[in-house]
């Protein structure tokens, strides 16, 4: 009976874990453009930074466009009519570095009780495997998430803001 109830669980694991993989779309139903990202430093350390992607598209009557995956991070992106052309703009915000944790590193272990190894820090809840000029974007056609890959994003020169002038 405990056989059957494990076989039963595992099965039932296996199949809701293949339900929430995200696929691919081939290609989008929409034109996607070329597009670009920008990042932008403040002049002061508290400012902080961010990355501006932004995709020309075209053709979005009956799809919503949701969010975009980009260099290990995921924004939700807002869709902008600039002359005419619609943009899908997204504004990535930089992770911050964590400072060292300090190690005890004395001759009785017993010291060292505290210390915790140095872990990288990966981004395990990242969906997918893209190189540094891809994105993906998910939209919705309906009620229906559909996820879309972006090629060629080009970067251009980050943007230095000044800090305010000292009096």
């Amino acid at each position: 009976m405990k056989n059957s109830i494990y076989t039963f669980i595992v099965i039932l694991g296996m199949l809701t874990s293949c339900s929430s993989q995200k696929s691919l779309q081939g290609s989008a139903p929409f034109e996607i453009g070329s597009g670009y990202c920008q990042e932008s430093y403040g002049g002061r350390a508290s400012s902080g930074s961010e990355m501006l992607v932004k995709i020309p598209v075209a053709n979005l009557d009956g799809y919503r466009v949701n969010s975009i995956f980009f260099r290990g991070q995921q924004a939700y992106v807002k869709v902008l009519d600039e002359d005419g052309q619609k943009y899908i703009v997204a504004n990535l915000k930089a992770k911050k570095a964590k400072a060292p944790k300090d190690m005890i590193a004395h001759a009785d272990p017993k010291q060292e009780v505290g210390n915790t190894p140095n872990t990288k820090s990966a981004d395990v809840d990242f969906p997918f495997e893209l190189n540094y000029d891809e994105a993906v974007l998910s939209y919705y056609k309906g009620d229906v998430i559909n996820y879309v890959k972006v090629t060629g994003i080009k970067h251009k020169q980050a943007i230095m803001y000044p800090s305010k002038p000292r009096e």
